[in-house]
């Protein structure tokens, strides 16, 4: 799995820390462990992932220092380490400096700018409440497009799957050159699949003789006149032969035909 570029076990109860074999994974570009249980410092071996874009770890329990372990995510883009236990000062450039989307909330002990929505430092001091909903925008606002921008997409690529598999369906489409028939019209006709209208039951599937109105004639093979497909019942209607079938009046000894 070295080569592995995406992986994503959100919403699980995984619990414990990630081995530091996650490190090897040198083509990761997007990991997601959004809601677990994780603790301690796992962040120690994701900021060995030098190529990741993609971060998501919010609503577990992880509680090192957020500055010591992902320094070295240079391409990081979309990062949401929400509702943890992380500690330490949030640089204002580093690795963070090209961030699309970034989100710290719910994590008491990290200080830093008040973009990251986190308490100021110490000697920093406080800016104004118009400042701060300023910055909640700046971050609310790349949130929001990204996760737009990504919906887009998904559809997009859903929407073009689903019109190349029904041109393909209708070109693979048989020709329908006799009149269609309802699973309520079989249903009459057989006085709803009646055993009194049972001719025969095999291995795979059974005959029952109905009356449908289709006018449909033959010389000496008996046709398919109508089909009926649905989730409950696949069906054949064919023309009834009251006198039974041409092997019986060849090779039945109590059956014999007229001259001609």
């Amino acid at each position: 799995m070295r080569d592995i570029e995406s992986i994503d076990v959100s919403w699980n109860q995984l619990t414990s820390a990630i081995p530091s074999s996650t490190q090897e994974f040198g083509s990761l570009a997007s990991l997601n462990l959004l809601r677990n249980s994780f603790q301690g410092s796992m962040l120690q071996s994701i900021g060995h992932l030098k190529g990741l874009e993609f971060l998501d770890l919010s609503y577990n329990e992880l509680s090192n220092t957020i500055l010591e372990s992902l320094e070295g995510l240079a391409y990081i883009q979309i990062l949401n380490l929400s509702i943890n236990k992380l500690s330490g000062e949030i640089p204002n450039c580093g690795p963070f400096g090209n961030f699309l989307a970034l989100s710290f909330i719910g994590n008491e002990a990290l200080s830093g700018n008040a973009i990251f929505q986190v308490p100021r430092c110490k000697e920093n001091g406080m800016k104004s409440s118009r400042d701060k909903r300023l910055h909640i925008l700046y971050i609310v606002v790349p949130i929001l497009s990204a996760i737009l921008l990504v919906l887009v997409i998904c559809l997009l690529r859903k929407s073009e799957s689903t019109s190349k598999k029904a041109s393909i369906l209708m070109e693979n489409l048989p020709i329908i050159d006799h009149p269609m028939i309802s699973y309520r019209e079989l249903c009459l006709a057989t006085n709803n699949f009646g055993e009194s209208n049972l001719l025969k039951a095999g291995s795979f599937t059974s005959v029952y003789k109905g009356r449908i109105d289709i006018s449909v004639k033959h010389c000496n093979l008996v046709e398919v006149t109508s089909t009926c497909t649905n989730a409950n019942l696949r069906a054949l209607a064919l023309q009834y032969v009251p006198c039974g079938s041409l092997e019986k009046w060849l090779y039945s000894n109590n059956y014999n035909l007229d001259p001609p």
